[in-house]
């Protein structure tokens, strides 16, 4: 067994056991409105973490999109699912049209990083009006032709679920469609209660920030707790929490054989052990 790791069962009852406790952040079952929106800034910043967060372009024959994403290991950015799928024909997009530009700011940016391939949580189906049962599935991970010099920013792990609760306080970032040149975040949001295993929190959004990342400030650093994936209202949005996408770091390859690579990115963290 390889340092860091976990055998599949001991993984399993890992992951139940923190479904319970992510559960346990419900403090509504799907909370009203809140008063007031979560503020936003834009930043204009070269420091950690801006420059491994950036835009999830794609620019095909016929359709061109934009979402988030963030650089999670060398070779790996994590991303909304919906964003690597052409949401008129439901079908993904070809990988050479998917670009991932870090850390864009203005005219500048830190890294300009072509797909080799992508790959989407299993059970994902892109649809063209999402539900909330839809969501909990809208992540994944593409997988660069070359790998950054860029500092990544680490998922959380399944051993730090205890340190949640209903009152952490998490950062929101994301390239908005009205702020498309500088990364905006929302510095202070939380979870107001979970629906069909989805989080839904007070963390404000728009088209473009879909795919941003849930940050989470730990002793270890900022780590990524979730993915973007949809706006509810002015304030509310539903984001896919880590613990649903553990598996899908296990398939970190483009071989079609399906040849994980899941220590490689484990291994690759800062921080772990």
């Amino acid at each position: 067994m390889r340092p860091g790791r976990l055998p599949a069962e001991i993984a399993r009852r890992s992951r139940a056991l923190l479904t319970v406790a992510i559960l346990a952040l419900s403090v509504s079952a799907l909370a009203p409105s809140i008063s007031r929106a979560a503020e936003l800034e834009v930043i204009d910043s070269t420091q950690a973490p801006w420059p491994s967060i950036g835009r999830v372009n794609v620019a095909g024959f016929r359709s061109t999109s934009m979402c988030t994403g963030t650089l999670i290991a060398p070779t790996v950015v994590l991303t909304a699912a919906h964003c690597l799928h052409d949401l008129r024909t439901l079908k993904p997009f070809p990988a050479d049209d998917v670009l991932f530009l870090a850390g864009v700011r203005r005219d500048q940016y830190a890294a300009r990083l072509e797909a080799a391939c992508f790959r989407t949580a299993e059970g994902f189906a892109p649809v063209k009006k999402p539900t909330l049962g839809d969501i909990q599935k809208d992540v994944g991970v593409i997988i660069l032709k070359e790998a950054s010099t860029l500092p990544p920013v680490p998922p959380l792990q399944l051993r730090d679920a205890s340190a949640l609760g209903a009152q952490t306080s998490f950062q929101s970032a994301g390239y908005r469609r009205s702020r498309r040149y500088l990364p905006t975040l929302v510095p202070a949001c939380r979870v107001l209660g979970t629906a069909e295993e989805s989080w839904i929190t007070d963390c404000t959004t728009e088209s473009g920030a879909s795919g941003g990342p849930l940050l989470l400030e730990t002793p270890g650093g900022l780590r990524v707790a979730g993915v973007m994936s949809a706006r509810i209202d002015d304030n509310r949005s539903a984001i896919v929490p880590f613990s649903a996408w553990q598996d899908l770091l296990e398939t970190l390859s483009c071989d079609p054989a399906g040849t994980t690579s899941g220590p490689a990115l484990r291994s690759s963290l800062p921080g772990e052990d």
